[in-house]
Formats: structure tokens, sequence, C-alpha cells
């Protein structure tokens, strides 16, 4: 081939060259971006199973009161600080509960979480605790969480833990 019939032939395949690497750089950029939210998804959950493993222990401790727990988690707690010194000795199994149950409420409203207590969909007869985060909305309705076959819904942002 002459010289004047590859005029310009350098100049395509530059560019054909930088358009294949920056496809290359794009799709790693998905990539990393991918990875955040895995990470992002990962430290959510996390925090949700340390919130509920916290109820859990606090049940356990207190495991004559699993009633009053529930009754505390789903709505709205009676508050007693048994901590200070002036309600320390007062304090009774009820009491303490209500107080766990608002501990763990606060926890769970400043990390932008939702936490429930209620009967598992597999077996009626053990409490399951649900914590959710980010678009999925328990309170509603716990099929937003799990179907009724105890299996988790779908891009659904939540958290089953048995307890008792």
């Amino acid at each position: 081939m002459s010289i004047k019939k590859q005029k310009g032939v350098g100049l395509i395949e530059v560019l054909v060259a930088l358009l294949l690497l920056a496809i290359g750089v794009l799709g790693f950029s998905l990539l990393q971006l991918r990875a955040m939210d895995a990470t992002q998804e990962a430290t959510e959950r996390t925090a949700s199973m340390n919130i509920a493993r916290d109820l859990a222990e606090r049940i356990r401790i207190n495991r004559t009161q699993l009633a009053e727990y529930k009754k505390a988690i789903n709505g709205t707690p009676i508050t007693i600080d048994c901590m200070s010194k002036a309600n320390f000795a007062s304090c009774t199994t009820v009491n303490m509960a209500n107080y766990d149950a608002q501990q763990i409420l606060d926890k769970a409203k400043s990390g932008g979480q939702t936490i429930l207590m209620s009967n598992c969909k597999k077996s009626e007869s053990l409490s399951c605790i649900y914590v959710s985060w980010g678009k999925t909305d328990i309170k509603k309705s716990l099929s937003n969480c799990v179907e009724d076959t105890g299996t988790y819904v779908v891009d659904s942002k939540c958290l089953v833990m048995e307890a008792y």
C-alpha cells in the first residue's frame, strides 16, 4: 500500500483504541459503584443484626416479660429510667422491659431503622425480631419484608431474627 492510501488510518486506529479504553474505564466505574452499594448494604445489615441481637439478649435476661417487650417495641414504651439512683430500687421487671425497649427504639431510630416484634411466619410459637431500613416499611406490613413462607421479599432491606 502506498502512503497516500494510508493517510488517516493511524488516526482511526487511535480513535478505536480510545473508544475501547473508554468502555473499559466505564465498566470499571460501574463495578466500583456496585462494590460501594454492597458495602453499604453490608454495613446496614450488620447494624441491624447488632440491634436485634441486643434486644434478644435483653429479653433473655428478663425472659418473664416477653409479652411486655413485644408491647413496648411495637407501641410506645412507658419511659422510666431504671438506671438512675432514684428509680433503681423501685424498678420492676416490667419497668426494665420498657426501659430496654426505649433504648432499643432510640438506637434503631438514630440509625434510620425500624424494629418490630411479632410471631414468626413459619412458626407461630416463636417470636421474631424484624429490623428494616431504607424504603422497606415494616410498620405498614411485615409482607414488605418476608413472604408468608418465611422467605425474604426480593430487594427488601430487612432482617429477621428468631428470638423466643
